[in-house]
């Protein structure tokens, strides 16, 4: 990564810390995206052009970037689908050096509807680009039911991880993202 990608992040990142800790505050719903820009110290624009909406300020993860790394690495070297996806999303998000941060943003997704609602969206996205995934393992054109059932079923197993994990349910979210991968295993 160059050094403009990294203050582009950097940068994500300052204007996500302050838009989490404004809805916190105040109610997602009563915060606009100039009040975040102005406590971030950027423009309105700014904010739109790194992040596109009001809720990409809350589910915008630079670690979805490790996440795709990851898998993709996994799925090139071969084995299973699953397990791969599983490695991926423990090194992706429950080793990481902002868990505080992350934990914080998952409550604000999970207690918001417009927030909840991008995030159900994207995950429709992963799943469609995992089952995709599984079909080039198989070296298939055309994504089987199989395909589609295992990837809803990785995406789920992550989404019920992380929830328990920002309910406070665990302090480990990697134990709790492999109890769910387990699951999907047996």
């Amino acid at each position: 990564m160059g050094l403009r990608e990294r203050n582009r992040r950097a940068a994500m990142r300052e204007v996500q810390a302050a838009a989490t800790d404004l809805f916190e505050q105040h109610g997602f719903e009563h915060v606009s995206v100039g009040e975040v820009a102005v406590r971030a110290g950027v423009s309105a624009s700014t904010v739109y052009r790194h992040f596109g909406s009001k809720e990409a300020l809350v589910t915008w993860d630079e670690r979805d970037a490790v996440l795709e790394r990851e898998l993709t690495g996994r799925l090139r070297r071969g084995g299973d689908p699953v397990t791969a996806v599983a490695e991926s999303a423990v090194v992706a998000y429950a080793r990481r050096d902002d868990l505080d941060v992350f934990r914080r943003r998952l409550r604000l997704l999970v207690a918001t509807e417009a927030v909840h609602a991008a995030a159900v969206a994207q995950d429709l996205r992963d799943r469609a680009e995992l089952t995709a995934g599984f079909a080039a393992v198989r070296g298939a054109d055309t994504p089987s039911v199989a395909d589609q059932v295992r990837a809803g079923a990785c995406v789920e197993a992550i989404d019920v991880a992380l929830e328990h994990w920002q309910r406070g349910d665990e302090a480990d979210p990697e134990r709790l993202l492999r109890e769910a991968f387990a699951v999907l295993g047996a």
